[in-house]
């Protein structure tokens, strides 16, 4: 059975399905709350309950006051709806409200996307799970040697799992010891999340996202947040590379494009000097640009040719969201 979560003050409202707890709903429906550990002992996602009843609450380690239980205290990891709920809860809506954390992952897959191309998943403890915005980059550590920073490429839904996007890069030892030596289940330190390129969920715009090889990792993220969300508007996704193999996941592109009436994906071959005239074809290509906002996540020449082609365009320069910084692992 299903029922409809609303929350206060935002007014955002939700579907739970019976078998979950309402903190898995809201977070698979896209909503940002604040959460930690997932298991009832932190108490970071805490709420009250204003309205409806509770299905199966689950035993937790967090006490509550008796002053916060009289008033309706719950933990959202901890209960199912049993009824159209109301709840009072304090959402996330920017980066600088998710705190820095440290977290001991471990490898639980290395899937190769290509000759020069890797997915690395990392498992979270489950007493320790990462919150953090589509978007974000974190610094992904291995001993005392090895560092990388690099765009969290899965939604914010399961911060248990998370993916990055790495290329086999020589002069980078980080990527060369993923490539050659990173094994199932050895330990890598995550820390973070950093950085505000993150969507805009007030914004009714239409959507233009443009990726140059990895920089698609930071997308597909926002892009899974906004079909969490089920935003309406026109979704456009430029891939532009320099390289055969760099659209190593354009069949889950194409998987998109068949499934929604909102999603256009776009390859674009960029030969290495001629970025400015690959900028002009993207601003060109796109109907009314002024009217949408554009999120870059490409290296920095092509970035540069972008900005200078959409401002041309008419765009406004605050409706322009640019990465913030070269992930490693970026050819």
């Amino acid at each position: 059975m299903t029922h409809r979560i609303r929350l206060l003050p935002s007014g955002r409202e939700f579907d739970a399905e019976a078998q979950e707890t309402v903190l898995e709903a809201a977070l698979r429906n896209g909503v940002n709350i604040p959460y930690n550990c997932s298991g009832g002992s932190c108490g970071a996602c805490r709420a009250r309950l204003l309205s409806g009843e509770i299905a199966a609450p689950r035993f937790h380690d967090f006490v509550f006051t008796e002053v916060e239980r009289t008033q309706g205290a719950v933990l959202l990891c901890s209960i199912s709806a049993g009824s159209d709920m109301t709840l009072e809860v304090n959402e996330i809506g920017a980066a600088h409200q998710i705190p820095r954390q440290n977290v001991v992952t471990r490898v639980a897959r290395i899937e190769r996307l290509g000759e020069h191309y890797v997915e690395l998943t990392l498992r979270t403890p489950r007493s320790q799970t990462l919150q953090f915005l589509a978007g974000q980059h974190v610094e992904l550590r291995i001993g005392d040697e090895l560092s990388c920073d690099a765009a969290i490429a899965s939604c914010p839904c399961n911060g248990m799992f998370l993916q990055f996007h790495l290329a086999l890069r020589p002069d980078e030892p980080f990527t060369l010891h993923v490539f050659e030596q990173l094994r199932s289940n050895e330990v890598v330190e995550v820390n973070g999340p950093f950085g505000t390129f993150t969507l805009d969920e007030g914004s009714r715009r239409p959507i233009v996202m443009v990726a140059q090889d990895t920089g698609f990792a930071p997308l597909k993220g926002l892009l899974e947040h906004a079909l969490a969300l089920e935003l309406p508007q026109p979704l456009t996704l430029f891939w532009a590379s320099a390289h055969d193999d760099g659209f190593y996941m354009a069949n889950l592109c194409r998987s998109w494009v068949d499934a929604l009436d909102n999603f256009t994906y776009q390859p674009l071959y960029l030969e290495t000097g001629h970025e400015s005239a690959v900028a002009e074809v993207i601003a060109a290509s796109v109907v009314a640009p002024a009217a949408c906002d554009f999120y870059l996540a490409t290296a920095a020449p092509l970035s540069a040719g972008l900005l200078e082609s959409l401002l041309k365009h008419g765009v406004p320069v605050e409706r322009i969201f640019v990465m913030e910084k070269r992930q490693c692992g970026m050819r």
